[in-house]
């Protein structure tokens, strides 16, 4: 009896570790299960919201990412957004740097570069943003302790001119130090827009230094200066190309190091540097065509091994124009300071192949090619994002363009095969609109996944539409499934302010000198038609009668929109309208203008419209005038319109038309603009007269 209890003790003791370790497997096993349903694309960042700081934390793309010191920062940019295009020049929100301090925190504004540049500048785009580590001082020598710094560059246009700015981040108190690294002019078509900077020592003077592209106007650099507070002393001058040869014909856009040289790209053409105290510049390359500098030609510019010897080979993407079809090339060398070309993939083909549609046009490597490392053998490949107008499928176009509305990227692998993939899984109609990935980066948080930012506004409207997405690496390189993001946020409409209206539109022409009547023609026979295509309504056409040289070459019209907001959907609709763009490029419609257009939006005041005189008469003359009250006196201004004076303009044989408020400020607090008509010229002289002598006047 004793041995039997004992027995079946034992017994229950092996069943129930039996039955332990069945539950444990079953456990185990679901718990593999669970984890790979569970992994899944996590939407880090969606444009749009008040930090906890007050700061709008919005963009139309994010230009970069890039961790730093273990946290990791992105660069924005407001192309096409309400928030660039609608205020005036001083209002505009300009780029900004944004801060993730952890994987599950929430983006924080670091850097407005609109309010940290000391000079009212506002730059539309965070061109370029990278963590850069010196090791030398100015003179060449060994610094102690590499010194790490997050650098942020961006270019600026004003009246005729360009500028580029960088800022560097103090980590210590969290400020970011701006320098005027260099500006100048615009004419000619010159862009001050930096895309690329890298650290790099001559190998002849042993100087390390920063280049840094700073558009159409070439290529500059500084050195480390501990005594300076943004610790970067810039050359006054470019580099190349030098002065003597003007700017460069294309915005360049790549920098980057290989076999022990410095490289760059510009249009069609890369070009090695040649080190020495009188630096210059060879061109190894030229794929001999002309290249759209919207496009940009050359893109991406990477490095990576030679797999067909020792050395480093350049890969690239090559997209010349409005019918790229961006095609991966690889430079290699071959040996005796020569290099041979190879084309690796086309990135129309494989988007053509993966959506199963004719693709027209794509574009892709807004930046240089990621490295990452397979998890599963080790091997580098590397990550191309791209965008593309498809052909069919219209389901999956982005509404109002041609583009396909999802994110697609490309993982090479050392072997020169391609796998084609999709930020947030395969579009579908219903998920957000993501278009293009710009930027990868590695997760500084020591979780293995792997952050994507993006968007291209491509001329379209694109509020609050910048985003970021994160995965573990194994899903960003297609090893492993993951499920779609959870829906984002619902974005805010536009302030109620800019939905109210009518609006009303002021602008001005100043015609080049023996262009005018070009600038009429144009009006007449092409711009009104297409403009009331688009819901620009005109209100009329006028040109001076009196004035010498360019007051002489005036054109004034005005439009009414049915808000503001309308205003900047209808104007962004008509400038990407096809026949409009055929029609600027007729030769007798080019170098119309002298200047920039001036463009005053306004608001019709409240005693505007039953002022309002009937002109029995077509022709006449018309009169636009603006007043400037004092501090303080707006109100009595228009109560003084109001009440009296447009009562008397009717009795002296001034007719009425219309009385305005510019909508924006301070012009909105001091402004009155009016339009008046007159039988004649003379007639205009008699009435003014005879008004002034009024004795209720």
């Amino acid at each position: 009896m004793l041995s039997g209890r004992i027995g079946v003790k034992d017994v229950r003791v092996n069943l129930s570790s039996m039955l332990t370790a069945g539950v444990a497997a079953v456990l185990a096993c679901f718990s593999v299960r669970a984890d790979e349903a569970e992994a899944r694309w996590v939407q880090s960042y969606d444009a749009g919201y008040t930090d906890r700081n007050g700061a709008h934390a919005g963009g139309s793309e994010i230009m970069h990412l890039v961790p730093h010191k273990g946290k990791l920062y992105a660069a924005n940019g407001y192309w096409v957004d309400s928030r660039w295009v609608i205020p005036p020049d001083a209002e505009k929100q300009s780029a900004q740097v944004l801060r993730l301090d952890s994987a599950d925190g929430h983006w924080q504004v670091d850097l407005d570069t609109g309010k940290a540049n000391g000079f009212d500048l506002r730059y539309m785009k965070g061109n370029i943003l990278k963590s850069v580590t010196f090791t030398r001082d100015a003179a060449g020598r060994r610094l102690e302790k590499p010194k790490n710094l997050l650098v942020m560059a961006a270019g600026a246009n004003f009246e005729r001119g360009g500028a580029v700015s960088t800022w560097v981040k103090d980590d210590s108190s969290g400020r970011w130090i701006h320098t005027l690294v260099r500006h100048g002019s615009t004419a000619g078509g010159v862009r001050w827009v930096p895309r690329d900077m890298e650290i790099y020592r001559d190998k002849e003077t042993g100087v390390e230094r920063l280049f840094l592209l700073l558009g159409n106007p070439g290529v500059t650099s500084g050195v480390y200066d501990p005594n300076l507070p943004g610790k970067i002393r810039w050359d006054r001058h470019v580099e190349f190309p030098f002065l003597t040869t003007g700017s460069l014909k294309t915005r360049p856009l790549g920098l980057v190091q290989a076999n022990g040289s410095l490289y760059l790209s510009e249009g069609s053409s890369i070009y090695r540097r040649e080190d020495g105290e009188r630096p210059g510049y060879t061109e190894i390359l030229n794929l001999e065509s002309d290249t759209d500098t919207d496009v940009g030609g050359i893109r991406g510019l990477t490095a990576i091994s030679n797999p067909n010897g020792p050395g480093d080979s350049l890969l690239f993407l090559w997209a010349p124009g409005h019918k790229s079809m961006s095609q991966v090339k690889r430079l290699d060398p071959a040996g005796g300071g020569h290099c041979k070309l190879y084309d690796e993939a086309s990135m129309a083909d494989l988007m053509s192949a993966a959506l199963g549609v004719k693709v027209t046009y794509t574009l892709g490597a807004h930046n240089r090619m990621l490295p990452v490392k397979h998890p599963g053998t080790g091997e580098l490949v590397h990550l191309i994002g791209f965008q593309g107008n498809i052909r069919g499928k219209d389901q999956l176009r982005w509404k109002g363009s041609r583009l396909y509305a999802g994110a697609m990227y490309a993982v090479r692998s050392a072997d020169q095969t391609y796998k084609v993939l999709e930020v947030n899984n395969s579009y579908v109609p219903g998920k957000a609109v993501l278009v293009s990935p710009r930027t990868f980066c590695l997760s500084p948080f020591g979780d293995k996944e792997l952050y994507i930012g993006g968007h291209d506004s491509s001329r379209l409207i694109s509020d609050d539409m910048a985003w970021v997405f994160r995965a573990p690496v194994e899903v960003a390189l297609g090893l492993r499934s993951a499920l779609a993001a959870r829906p984002g946020k619902v974005d805010p409409p536009p302030a109620a302010r800019l939905l109210k209206g009518p609006v009303y539109e002021l602008r001005i022409y100043v015609a080049n000198e023996d262009r005018f009547q070009h600038l009429i023609k144009r009006f007449r026979d092409h711009t009104d038609r297409i403009f009331r295509k688009h819901g620009l309504a005109p209100m009329g056409y006028w040109i001076t009668t009196e004035g010498r040289g360019s007051k002489g070459r005036r054109f004034v019209y005005v439009l009414k929109h049915p808000s503001r907001y309308a205003a900047y959907r209808n104007w962004n609709s008509f400038t990407r309208d096809r026949e409009w763009e055929a029609v600027l490029d007729i030769p007798e419609f080019q170098r119309l203008l002298a200047e920039k257009p001036t463009s005053i939006f306004m608001t019709e005041n409240d005693y505007s419209a039953a002022s309002m005189d009937a002109i029995e008469k077509a022709g006449g003359v018309y009169e636009l005038r603006t007043y400037v009250a004092g501090p303080g006196k707006m109100d009595k201004l228009n109560a003084r319109f109001r009440d009296h004076t447009t009562r008397l303009f009717t009795k002296h044989g001034i007719r009425n038309v219309s009385y305005w408020t510019p909508f924006d400020m301070p012009e909105a607090e001091n402004t009155l603009i009016y339009l008046i008509h007159h039988a004649g010229r003379m007639q205009a002289d008699a009435s003014w007269m005879a008004f002034g002598q009024d004795p209720l006047w």
